[in-house]
């Protein structure tokens, strides 16, 4: 891979996670939202995180190297500067897109996997459902007589 290319890999690394990380959080936080916030947000977060740098570097570099071939032939015909980089983007746009996509789609199915892992199983701040507050709170009244009541898990 001719230095060119690489540093069309470098810019499409930065531009794949940068697209990655804000629209997969933002459908993440809807799911979490969805969950009703029982996620640990910072393991889930640095765990995508890492996730979409990863994604986007893999998407990147499998992408153009799948189309190398292609925008290589390109370049050959092109005259100019600016006909070399239509014909980079322009030759290669059906490989970079569909790895582009590929790594989406692991992306996703990560991302699931890491909010399974990031599964919290502490009882949530805010309680949206009646019925669910009313259950906590009779079964806070069903304690033990003679024991002292807890309202705190942690003393």
């Amino acid at each position: 891979m001719d230095v060119g290319l690489q540093s069309f890999v470098t810019f499409l690394s930065i531009l794949w996670f940068f697209i990655y990380w804000v629209l997969g959080g933002v459908f993440f936080a809807v799911m979490a939202i969805l969950r009703l916030g029982r996620v640990r947000k910072v393991r889930f977060s640095c765990l995508f995180t890492i996730l979409a740098g990863a994604s986007a570097i893999g998407a990147a570099y499998f992408g153009v190297r799948s189309a190398e071939s292609a925008i290589k032939t390109c370049v050959v015909e092109a005259a100019s500067k600016l006909q070399t980089k239509v014909a980079i983007i322009g030759c290669g746009f059906s490989g970079i897109m569909g790895v582009f996509l590929i790594g989406a789609l692991v992306l996703t199915v990560g991302g699931f996997l890491i909010m399974m892992i990031s599964k919290s199983k502490a009882k949530p701040w805010i309680i949206f459902d009646m019925e669910e507050q009313e259950e906590s709170e009779k079964r806070e009244e069903a304690n033990i007589p003679g024991e002292p009541v807890r309202k705190s898990k942690f003393f």
